[in-house]
């Protein structure tokens, strides 16, 4: 995946809070950086986006173990 602002940013939420859910970050995005959620196609772009984030996430910590 390509390491965009908003990529960087998703994986930051990701390792420094204890869990937020996809809609929590949603809300993140639309307040930083306006997106506009509210529209499907916008909403579930980025959900795919958060999932593959999450992925990279949970590998490097299971790496560090």
């Amino acid at each position: 995946m390509k390491e965009t602002r908003i990529v960087k940013y998703i994986k930051s939420l990701i390792r420094n809070h204890k869990y937020l859910t996809v809609e929590d970050i949603m809300l993140l995005l639309e307040r930083y950086y306006g997106l506009p959620v509210r529209v499907p196609s916008v909403y579930y772009k980025y959900k795919g986006i958060i999932k593959e984030c999450r992925k990279e996430v949970y590998k490097e910590r299971r790496r560090k173990r």
